[in-house]
């Protein structure tokens, strides 16, 4: 999948309060003890999930243990770098989805919560557990999550469209966009055509999905290929509903004074959770005591506002943490809000066969299905 978190993220303001509002807990004199000083621990990660202050702070606060952040950029790199053995990561960010193939490959043990009190924090609405694991083992943690919703122009529908067959509706033909991903793409389409389960189609449900993405190439005008991309799509008027890559794309929008919204579909709505995993290597209690770190209401704070995510905090835990209403208003945290939420996930798993779908994708992009 690719990575969902905008790549024009700026720094923000909230940040110059710099270690004023650092977390009590990276502060507080180290649980492992100076035993743990000499050590190092690598993560493989990605852009804003730990900017440069915030590793000097922790390093800071836990008696010298050094962390080293190796930046990467696709899912395709993740496994590149682990296959090449260039990086011995102890820590390894990556989409939940990639769980059974990190575990198969031996790059991930079973995930010891106990040592991660500061998961309560995760907000009830998240069934996170089930996306994370592999055979029934946990395998990871959420850092933050997101949603791939329905968006419209509300100036031209004046009713909320609540289904994604809203796509496929003959009053929108030419005005309908998506984004260039198969692995996206394909299982929202399955939602729409009653797929039992959008990562494991049978081959009638396949010819479906295939008959379905041949009509919905006569709505489509635009495919984007990224999230500027997308937003002048709709900010030009041509495009007034779509398959949308990120809500980021709605408020971009909203900021331009342009009256788009968003719905979570009946059928379910297609998201995603970034998963905090932990090698072999990195089964050490220092580690763990970093990932805690992490997942404490101000260490969440602080990424949430820097990167614009979700993060995992309920509505209530981001308020407590100093995150502003109008903050809140351009995430899903306040849809979390909403006992359905929960139901209408529907969290991206290991597909089937993944070539299969990427040939499918290429014909539907090249017209040829």
């Amino acid at each position: 999948m690719t990575k969902k978190v905008s790549q024009s993220i700026k720094r923000r303001s909230f940040l110059k309060a710099g270690s004023a509002f650092a977390a009590s807990t990276l502060f507080a004199p180290s649980i492992i003890g100076r035993a743990a000083a000499a050590e190092t621990i690598t993560l493989l990660t990605w852009e804003t999930y730990q900017e440069p202050e915030w590793v000097k702070e922790w390093e800071a606060a836990n008696e010298g243990v050094k962390l080293k952040p190796v930046i990467i950029s696709s899912l395709d790199e993740v496994f590149a770098q682990l296959q090449s053995g260039a990086i011995k990561p102890d820590v390894i960010y990556s989409e939940a989805s990639t769980a059974g193939r990190l575990k198969k490959a031996g790059q991930i043990e079973a995930f010891d919560i106990a040592k991660v009190p500061h998961i309560s924090n995760v907000l009830p609405a998240l069934n996170w557990k089930d996306p994370l694991s592999v055979d029934g083992v946990l395998m990871g943690i959420p850092l933050h999550w997101g949603t791939q919703p329905l968006m419209y122009n509300a100036d031209t529908l004046k009713e909320p469209p609540m289904t994604w067959a809203a796509l496929w509706d003959k009053s929108y033909q030419g005005k309908v966009s998506t984004f260039d991903d198969a692995t996206v793409n394909i299982p929202m389409v399955a939602l729409y055509v009653g797929a039992k389960d959008p990562f494991n189609l049978t081959e009638e449900e396949f010819t479906r999905v295939t008959d379905a993405l041949r009509e919905l190439r006569t709505q489509v005008r635009v495919i984007t290929r990224g999230f500027d991309d997308a937003t002048n799509l709709y900010a030009s008027g041509e495009a007034v509903i779509g398959y949308c890559h990120l809500v980021s794309v709605v408020n971009s929008l909203k900021r331009k004074k342009l009256n788009f919204a968003y719905t979570l579909p009946k059928e379910g709505t297609p998201s995603w959770i970034e998963g905090t995993y932990v090698t072999p290597q990195g089964q050490r209690d220092i580690v763990y005591k970093f990932l805690n770190d992490t997942m404490s209401l101000e260490w969440q704070a602080r990424f949430m506002e820097f990167s614009g995510s979700n993060g995992i905090l309920t509505s209530e835990g981001a308020r407590k943490a100093g995150l502003s209403e109008e903050f809140l208003q351009t995430t899903n945290i306040l849809d979390a809000d909403s006992p359905a939420l929960k139901e209408n996930l529907v969290f991206f798993k290991e597909p089937e066969d993944v070539e299969r779908r990427i040939q499918i994708w290429n014909d539907f992009l090249a017209g040829t299905l």
